[in-house]
């Protein structure tokens, strides 16, 4: 009984060891999938770059100013908003406008909007005639007795009023219309 006992008592402790030895080659196995994941899934976000997101409204932060402004202006409010001309390179070798020569015997247009018309009479033509050529060739139809004739009239109304219904709308006018 004493060889039984120790030789079953070792069993038990030896499938103790396996299953615990098992348990944490699979707590192992786990735990390096989940680092597989992680990797994968970093991976895939250094690939794509992040992307900027819209925010409607007056919900979008606010940036520092940019330009050529000076935000130590001068303090009487005068020049406040206005950028600096002696601080942009561009203006650095150009005379003022004022001193130019040519500029002096030419009046300004300032107040003075220019005026635009807008022209249809070209297009309203085109629909007339168009309007006028199927009212004729409906009274063709009503008084033609052939029927080739009025096969040939009816094929010539079915596309007079196709071109209508493409020309006789606001669409079509406002693209050819002419300004002046």
């Amino acid at each position: 009984m004493g060889v039984q006992g120790i030789y079953a008592g070792t069993q038990t402790a030896g499938l103790q060891e396996a299953l615990q030895k098992a348990a944490r080659e699979r707590a192992l196995r786990e735990e390096g999938r989940e680092r597989e994941a992680f990797a994968a899934q970093n991976a895939r976000r250094e690939a794509t770059p992040e992307l900027d997101e819209y925010i409607p409204g007056d919900a979008a932060p606010k940036a520092a100013p940019t330009g050529g402004r000076r935000p130590d202006g001068p303090e009487d409010g005068k020049d406040a908003g206005k950028p600096e001309k002696a601080n942009r390179p561009e203006d650095a070798g150009k005379p003022e406008k004022a001193n130019k020569p040519e500029d002096a015997g030419k009046p300004e247009k300032a107040g003075k909007p220019e005026k635009c018309t807008a022209n249809t009479d070209k297009v309203d033509r085109e629909i007339e005639k168009l309007k006028k050529k199927r009212q004729e060739l409906k009274e063709k139809l009503r008084i033609c007795d052939d029927e080739a004739e009025k096969e040939k009239l009816e094929r010539q109304l079915a596309q007079v009023e196709s071109e209508l219904r493409l020309k006789d709308n606001d669409g079509y006018r406002k693209q050819h219309t002419v300004f002046s």
